[in-house]
C-alpha cells in the first residue's frame, strides 16, 4: 500500500504550527489579572476570605480567616452546592489548608474566588437561593466581631 507523503507533511505542519502558536500565545501576551476589580471593572465595597474546614464528623466548618472566628456550620447532609462549589475550585490544586476571597461588588456582584488558580465564579449564574448562602457568610462575617 502506498501512501502518499504531502496529506501527512500537511497534517504534521498543521499540528507543529498549532503547538508554537498556543506556545507564543502563553509566554507573549498578558496573563489574565486575578483580582476580580481589574478582571470586571467593579470597585468591591465588602470583602472577606474564607476558610472552609472538613470536620471529622463531615461537616464543614467556615471561618474567618483573619482572626478565625466561626461564621457558619455546615452540617451532614446539608450544604451541598457550597462543598460543590468549592470542591469545583480546588480540584487542579487540593490542599488541606486553603482559603478564598467572598465579596460584593458596587454592582450587587457576589463573587468568590480561589486565589490559587485565580477562577472567579459570578455566584448569580447559580441562582437566587445558592447565592443567597454565600450572601449570609458576607453579611455573617460581618456581624460577629
Amino acid at each position: 500500500m502506498y501512501v502518499r507523503p504531502a496529506p501527512l507533511l500537511a497534517m504534521a505542519a498543521l499540528a507543529l504550527s498549532s503547538l508554537l502558536l498556543v506556545g507564543w500565545h502563553r509566554f507573549h501576551l498578558p496573563s489574565t489579572p486575578t483580582d476580580p476589580e481589574q478582571q470586571l471593572g467593579h470597585k468591591l465595597v465588602k470583602r472577606v476570605d474564607l476558610s472552609f474546614i472538613d470536620q471529622a464528623d463531615g461537616g464543614v466548618l467556615v471561618t474567618r480567616v483573619s482572626d478565625g472566628v466561626q461564621i457558619a456550620h455546615i452540617a451532614v447532609g446539608e450544604g451541598g452546592f457550597v462543598r460543590a462549589t468549592l470542591r469545583s475550585l480546588i480540584r487542579d490544586h487540593p490542599i488541606t489548608k486553603h482559603h478564598f476571597h467572598l465579596a460584593m461588588t458596587d454592582s450587587g456582584q457576589l463573587l468568590l474566588w480561589d486565589p490559587l488558580s485565580g477562577r472567579v465564579l459570578d455566584l448569580k449564574a447559580y441562582g437566587s437561593s445558592n447565592r443567597q448562602v454565600f450572601l449570609e457568610f458576607l453579611l455573617a462575617s460581618e456581624s460577629r466581631p
